[in-house]
């Protein structure tokens, strides 16, 4: 979405690297999707206590699907050290018992309840007069808030939901309840939002993120860049590829979220899609985990569905480095 837009000025950093960067007061601070329990255990002490410093003079915080979660108010830990909004969330259940047999799409435990995830994919929102579509992952459903303000409502499913409880049921959790607020702490803001407007493949969503959160686009500049690409990260490429789509329908536990082959081609293809923007020496230190996590996915066991842990990190880590070293070379060469 940043790169479509013309918005360079970008990091995209580990944990240890967001909690320092928090420090130095950026525009905005974004924690996007993942597995939340993971990103609150990182920022678990000094990430949160950085953060609440940095929204309380005027910084603003962003949190999309995972991110939204943690600030709402939490007595779990390590979410209850960041608990700087009063709205919570409607897709909770505290009833479930036991979790055994419930697949982790549909409901991840959360202290003593569960999170549910009624639906997948695409639903239409609201954010008066107009309406627009976005998919949903896993974000919360809001409560309506008694502080924070109300920013869009989920108002429809459409054709490309895909229902994970019976749709009635569906209905009468989501629909009308808010899909985003905005929380106020000290002198700063929190933008949360349970949909993922930042998708690429809805441009509408992605001009309205921009519109709500009050950045300006730019033109497109291309990266004028351009490096040849080595032939270890070709390579290395091609055979993780070969692996992934030997996962065919397979899915794997990590940490407490689902994960399939179309998850890791797509940080794959992040990779791919940025190559020739690395110089020699990036290449050839990309290429290197490659080839690791390529080892890792064709050794797995069939049935075994948590020994690709390791791999998985690492292959997020290093399309992370890949990107970051990618809009920082936007960023030099404008």
């Amino acid at each position: 979405m940043f790169e479509e837009r013309g918005v360079h000025d970008v990091r995209f950093l580990g944990s240890d690297d967001f909690i320092k960067a928090v420090e130095s007061e950026p525009t905005f601070a974004i924690i996007s999707g993942g597995d939340g329990h993971a990103i609150a255990s990182a920022l678990s002490g000094k990430g949160f206590q950085n953060l609440k410093d940095y929204i309380q003079k005027g910084g603003t915080y962003i949190g999309i699907c995972a991110g939204a979660y943690l600030p709402l108010p939490s007595s779990v830990a390590p979410f209850s050290e960041f608990n700087l909004s009063t709205t919570k969330v409607e897709n909770i259940d505290c009833t479930i018992r036991p979790l055994d047999g419930i697949p982790l799409r549909v409901a991840v435990k959360y202290g003593q309840c569960v999170i549910v995830h009624p639906v997948r994919g695409e639903v239409e929102f609201e954010h008066k007069p107009l309406r627009y579509l976005a998919p949903i992952y896993g974000g919360p459903i809001f409560r309506d808030p008694i502080d924070d303000d109300v920013l869009l409502r989920y108002r429809a499913f459409t054709q490309n939901t895909e229902f994970q409880i019976l749709k009635h049921v569906a209905s009468g959790l989501v629909l009308d309840r808010p899909a985003a607020v905005k929380t106020y702490y000290g002198k700063g803001f929190l933008y949360l939002f349970g949909p993922h407007l930042e998708h690429p493949n809805y441009t509408k969503a992605n001009r309205l993120f921009f519109e709500i959160i009050g950045l300006k686009g730019h033109r497109w500049i291309p990266h004028p860049s351009r490096h040849m690409l080595s032939q270890p990260l070709a390579k290395a490429i091609a055979d993780l590829k070969v692996a992934i789509l030997g996962l065919e329908n397979r899915s794997f536990v990590v940490g407490k979220k689902l994960w399939d082959g179309s998850r890791y081609m797509d940080l794959l293809n992040a990779v791919e899609k940025r190559r020739r923007a690395l110089d020699e020496a990036a290449q050839a230190e990309i290429s290197i985990p490659l080839l690791k996590i390529r080892d890792v996915l064709v050794g797995t066991s069939v049935g075994v569905e948590t020994d690709v842990d390791e791999a998985t990190d690492l292959l997020v880590q290093t399309a992370r480095a890949c990107v970051d070293r990618y809009f920082q070379g936007m960023v030099k060469d404008r």
